[in-house]
């Protein structure tokens, strides 16, 4: 059974191809390939974001605040079989610890909760976290789905396999209401040269990578990849607004 809950600090990166080259050597020294990351490439992650009516998660999401919640679907496949597994995941940040509890479901038991509420029959922590979930779902019920895609680049220390490193690449989203099935790439999230970096952690971060980073001139900031996708669709309704009001204005005045 896949590692349910984990709880650790997440430092995130916005970077460049080029330096993503710069470090990799170097880390190759003290960590290796995700298992897969087969002959040390990336393999692709679908995650499915949902929120309600009004985008409430979302919107307090971008505000950044101490404590935030979401719940997504994560699969590692685009249109799942029924029989296929992913992972239904309530993910919390406080602070800057990040507690993510995680159900392990079949595609169809997914589908059947989020589109119908159908409770799956399940035990032990799994039945303990899908309360959780349906808690959360009560206070925020489901009614718009945001598809985010990204190729992902995976490393762990060979010393402390705590320490986890990785790289997101062609971050892509779309609207979805079918649930991980679509033939649509979407639209990208950052632009395709930018790799989305994150450092995870259960305490302090290594010497070594502390300095690798100072030495790349690479800070952590603040990066959400649902959080980015909804203020550039934000920013696209207000530009068509604005050119909208401005094509009337001018037929307006042609007419006049």
């Amino acid at each position: 059974m896949p590692i349910q809950t984990f709880m650790r600090y997440e430092n995130k990166y916005v970077i460049t191809d080029k330096q993503k080259d710069n470090l990799l050597p170097v880390l190759l020294e003290y960590m290796d390939f995700d298992k897969y990351c087969i002959g040390d490439k990336d393999y692709s992650i679908y995650s499915l974001y949902l929120d309600t009516k009004n985008n409430d998660v979302v919107r307090r999401s971008v505000q950044k605040p101490y404590y935030k919640e979401k719940l997504r679907l994560r699969s590692y496949k685009l249109n799942p079989d029924d029989n296929d597994m992913v992972f239904l995941e309530i993910k919390k940040k406080i602070g800057g610890i990040v507690n993510k509890r995680r159900v392990v479901l079949t595609y169809k038991q997914a589908v059947d909760f989020i589109k119908y509420k159908k409770v799956p029959l399940l035990d032990g922590i799994q039945k303990q976290i899908m309360s959780e979930i349906c808690y959360y779902v009560k206070l925020h019920p489901i009614e718009k789905s945001v598809l985010i895609h990204y190729d992902r680049t995976a490393l762990f220390g060979k010393d402390d396999n705590s320490l986890r490193i990785t790289f997101d690449r062609n971050l892509t989203s779309e609207e979805n209401t079918d649930i991980l099935r679509t033939d649509n790439y979407g639209k990208f999230i950052v632009s395709p040269e930018t790799r989305i970096m994150e450092i995870k952690i259960n305490g302090s971060m290594p010497l070594w990578l502390s300095e690798l980073l100072t030495q790349n001139k690479i800070y952590s900031g603040s990066f959400s990849k649902f959080g980015r996708n909804f203020q550039n669709e934000t920013k696209r309704t207000v530009l068509y607004s604005k050119i909208t009001d401005e094509k009337t204005v001018a037929c307006t005045a042609l007419n006049s």
